[in-house]
């Protein structure tokens, strides 16, 4: 038996209650309609809170487990990077080179896109890293080691990816935005136009919006993004001795002059429209301190 959507069985509960409210109808004095709305506001700021602080919550959770594998991440490239250390200084060279190759493929595009490139440059450091020439005792134990980094690594981009996946659905956000709306609607129609019942509304209509609008950020991966994303990639570049790299969106977006010890950095400029990538240009900027 084919399953019908949420949507669907949405639909048409919506309409079951559009009938079934042409069809009931309740009291019809003032004093009613003013309990009924006050009834509409308690009950749907309840519903509300309760919605929003479980999406806060899960967001959150969402939020440092992909910044957790991120980490994870950073670490093994290091450490590869450090074991690879044992070898002549053309592997060294060539090791950093594709750890930035697979680090820019992952920078270059929206982290909802975090699989577009991402495996190919994984695949290719892989093999390099397999196909190391061993000369010694240390550089054999080091290439052991290298490749059950690697091996994790390719873990912890499929953890990483589905995280990333795991978005608010539609009619989640339908949900919230609905019960806010009735909400303010509310707010404003008990208001009796005082100074006081004024700002009472105004600071309650703004921290509405402002919970909504956390709650966006968190979803879409933009809640402090400086300070888990960009700081400590930033920092692995550095430790790689490579170059920050920063696309020149994000430039636009953050404050540099908060990433401690930023002295120089390659931003990536692209011509045309996102994802296309052709055409794109890395120009190294000094930045003033």
């Amino acid at each position: 038996m084919k399953r019908v959507s949420i949507y669907t069985r949405l639909l048409i509960a919506f309409f079951i209650f559009i009938i079934a409210g042409l069809l009931i109808k309740g009291g019809r004095g003032i004093e009613f309609k003013e309990t009924v709305f006050s009834g509409f506001l308690v009950v749907s700021s309840f519903v509300f809170g309760i919605i929003i602080a479980f999406s806060i919550a899960n967001r959150h959770a969402r939020l440092s487990s992909i910044r957790q594998s991120l980490r994870e991440q950073d670490a093994i490239l290091l450490n590869i990077y450090l074991l690879s250390e044992t070898f002549d200084k053309r592997i060294i060279g060539a090791v950093r080179e594709k750890i930035d190759n697979l680090l820019i493929s992952q920078i270059d595009y929206k982290l909802i896109d975090f699989d577009k490139e991402s495996p190919k440059k994984l695949k290719i450091l892989y093999v390099f890293l397999e196909k190391l020439k061993t000369k010694t005792k240390n550089q054999e134990e080091s290439k052991d080691k290298i490749l059950d980094n690697a091996m994790e690594l390719e873990k912890i981009c499929k953890e990483v990816d589905y995280q990333i996946r795991n978005g608010m659905m539609f009619y989640e956000w339908i949900s919230l935005l609905v019960l806010g709306g009735i909400i303010l609607f509310c707010l404003f129609y008990v208001n009796d136009g005082s100074f006081i019942s004024v700002l009472v509304v105004a600071f309650l209509s703004t921290s509405l919006v402002l919970l909504l609008l956390v709650l966006y950020d968190l979803d879409t991966l933009l809640w402090q993004e400086r300070n888990w994303i960009w700081e400590p990639l930033s920092a692995l570049f550095v430790e790689l001795d490579l170059i920050p790299y920063f696309p020149e969106p994000v430039i636009k977006r953050i404050n540099l002059k908060k990433i401690e010890d930023l002295k120089k950095i390659r931003i990536a400029i692209y011509p045309k429209p996102y994802p296309d990538m052709s055409g794109k240009k890395v120009r190294v900027v000094k930045l003033n301190s």
